[in-house]
């Protein structure tokens, strides 16, 4: 069994999402493409850890990993 949440997007969200962005030229290939990328982002977005109050300072809660090659600058 799964531990990701079940998101559900419908066609007909997507659709309307490209439409607000403006993307008139989107096919249902690039619709459907929107619609996978929409699940993908909802699901990141529900681990992200959040901060106990706006008065919080999120910098507590993020780090920056470190960089590949060990340099300083």
């Amino acid at each position: 069994m799964s531990d990701e949440p079940d998101i559900a997007v419908s066609n007909a969200e997507a659709e309307a999402f490209t439409r607000r962005l403006g993307l008139t030229w989107a096919t249902a290939e690039d619709t459907a493409r929107m619609r996978e990328a929409m699940i993908t982002i909802a699901r990141a977005g529900l681990v992200v850890p959040r901060v106990t109050s706006k008065f919080v300072q999120p910098a507590f809660v993020f780090s920056v990993a470190p960089r590949a090659n060990g340099s300083k600058d």
